[in-house]
């Protein structure tokens, strides 16, 4: 009798395991972006910064975020270009200068791109990473 039971679980066990599993050749694509979707770009500010100035983010000569050291943010665009920007915070003591020159991204409809937003002394900018 336990050995019926035992045999009966296992058939019921494996039954559930290859309801799941797809025919052979079959592979699960995602679904294609919609046209004109929107993009994502993340930008990531390490700890090791020169001072604790914050850092504006600028996308197309508007300030969308502000990064303190070691924080992270994401942003959910149109696709197409943009223009990006990144400058020491006016603010407080740090008294920044603004953006300096933008750098052009293409960013395509459900893409994800990465920067690191470098800070130096009186400077600041980004550098794209690779995924």
């Amino acid at each position: 009798m336990l050995r019926h039971s035992l045999l009966a679980l296992c058939l019921v066990g494996s039954l559930a395991q290859a309801a799941d599993a797809l025919p052979r050749g079959v592979q699960v694509v995602p679904p294609n972006p919609a046209p004109d979707g929107p993009g994502r770009l993340i930008f990531s500010r390490d700890n090791n910064a020169p001072n604790a100035c914050d850092v504006e983010l600028y996308v197309n000569r508007q300030v969308v975020a502000k990064l303190g050291p070691g924080e992270r943010t994401s942003l959910d665009l149109p696709s197409g270009e943009l223009s990006l920007a990144v400058a020491i915070s006016p603010a407080g003591y740090c008294a920044g200068r603004g953006p300096g020159p933008a750098q052009s991204v293409l960013l395509g409809s459900g893409e994800t791109r990465q920067f690191a937003v470098i800070v130096e002394p009186g400077q600041a900018f980004l550098a794209p990473l690779l995924n």
